[in-house]
């Protein structure tokens, strides 16, 4: 389904950054004695929490020849994992597989009906380079909303290496963790934006809510993990003026549910962002909108806005931060930078004729192969904000995003091969590229003597 609340905020590149050793050959074979045979084998034995292995299958037929055109999967410690990969007309398919579990993970292929003998996987712990500094957060804005009613697979522009799939699934949330481990995040913000359409809590805030649960218990196992902070959106998805109800009763007892079950509960106390003495609080005014927002005061919170596009609201005068913008745009306070987005790709302000795509429009911008990215990224080493957000992780939906270039989501994605029909994608340029420029920006800031 579409995201309601973000039908007007509206993410390429190519090279999958797996690295690839000394292959080491550890193959296995399918003990079925029927139609088809998959034989496989791994290129590491031994690796790190959250990092990838690639296994090479080989489908074959009955009598020997490959099998072209099948699709496979696979399974680890009996569960399945990750995307399906085509074979090609070799019969070999490559699945690149990131590991969370830490020890011993036992790894087969299948195509649902033939499945190879096991392959083994030592999964070590890993201690991560993050810096810790309060005042410079690096922040990932990330959704935790796929299942069977939210946000729903099948529209996606391009498919994700972990497959389709459920944010109900610890391992996903942990290897998300992992990853932005990897980058150098300090905090992920999570988008509660779209479920309150009707009285609280809605089919779709109890899907956040069982997701936010799961995350949660995740992070508290985990020895390094992201901080949280919510983003929620009002009432009806609706904000247009100071005069819109925007702190309806739904709304307060939303509030009021996150500040009791997470923001005050002592087991993740530790694990939100605060800011001046409190619990960091983002209200979204439901896209981009002209004028100063609504005046919410809840003495809980310390209360920031998120609108977007400021280069055209200029809402940054009324310090409202931004989801994201054409042009990262500096929101101050008391003289200094308080925030700053930047993204991967973003669309049109307007589209091109009534009825096309925001993305259709000149003015948009696609990934352009990291070129929108980078340039972003000059406006973080230049205004060093407090708070620097990064848009976006996940949200995998159309209209906001259109295909693999007129896009703004990052998390890797495979690069389909030959003769596979779903549209390609950017494998694990974006996080590369995103750990390389958060590397380069605490590099500036520790240079630069800015506080």
């Amino acid at each position: 389904m579409q995201p309601p609340t973000k039908s007007l905020i509206l993410a390429l590149a190519t090279a999958i950054a797996v690295a690839f050793v000394v292959r080491i050959t550890v193959s296995g074979e399918s003990s079925a004695q029927s139609a088809a045979s998959i034989t496989i084998q791994s290129n590491r034995t031994d690796i790190g929490e959250g990092e990838n292995v690639v296994i090479s299958a080989i489908a074959r037929k009955a009598d020997g020849k490959p099998a072209a055109g099948i699709r496979l999967h696979a399974q680890v410690n009996g569960k399945d994992w990750g995307a399906e990969y085509l074979t090609l007309p070799s019969g070999v398919a490559h699945l690149t597989l990131p590991l969370p579990d830490r020890g011993e993970n036992s790894i087969v292929v299948t195509d649902g009906t033939h499945t190879s003998t096991p392959v083994t996987v030592q999964v070590h712990p890993r201690h991560f380079n993050i810096v810790d500094d309060p005042n410079h957060l690096v922040i990932m804005e990330y959704e935790t909303w796929f299942g069977p009613g939210y946000a729903q697979w099948g529209k996606e522009e391009a498919v994700p290496v972990l497959g389709l799939y459920s944010s109900l699934d610890a391992r996903i949330l942990r290897q998300h963790a992992l990853w932005f481990n990897e980058m150098g995040f300090n905090a992920v913000e999570l988008d509660w934006t779209n479920n309150l359409t009707r009285p609280f809590p809605s089919p779709q805030a109890k899907e956040c809510i069982a997701a936010t649960h799961l995350l949660l218990q995740v992070y508290s196992t985990m020895v390094q993990h992201p901080k949280v902070l919510f983003l929620v959106g009002p009432e009806h998805n609706l904000w247009r003026n100071q005069k819109d109800v925007y702190a309806g009763p739904w709304f307060k007892e939303q509030l009021d549910f996150l500040y009791d079950h997470y923001i005050h509960n002592p087991r993740y106390q530790n694990m939100m962002v605060t800011y001046l003495g409190k619990p960091l609080m983002l209200l979204y005014l439901n896209g981009p909108r002209m004028g100063p927002p609504p005046e919410i005061h809840d003495p809980r919170f310390t209360i920031r806005y998120v609108g977007a596009w400021l280069q055209t609201t200029h809402q940054e005068k009324y310090g409202v931060w931004s989801w994201y913008d054409q042009t990262p745009t500096p929101v101050y306070c008391q003289g200094h930078v308080e925030a700053l987005t930047v993204c991967d790709g973003y669309p049109a302000t307007k589209p091109p004729m009534k009825g096309m795509d925001y993305w259709l429009s000149p003015d948009a911008g696609g990934k352009n192969y990291g070129e929108t990215y980078r340039q972003q990224w000059h406006a973080a080493m230049k205004y060093k904000p407090r708070f620097l957000f990064v848009n976006q992780w996940n949200e995998f939906e159309p209209p906001d995003q259109y295909n693999v270039n007129l896009s703004n989501d990052m998390e890797p994605t495979l690069i389909t091969e030959r003769g596979d029909s779903r549209p390609s994608g950017w494998g694990f340029y974006y996080l590369d590229l995103t750990r390389a420029e958060i590397e380069a920006y605490r590099h500036a800031l520790k240079f630069s003597g800015n506080d």
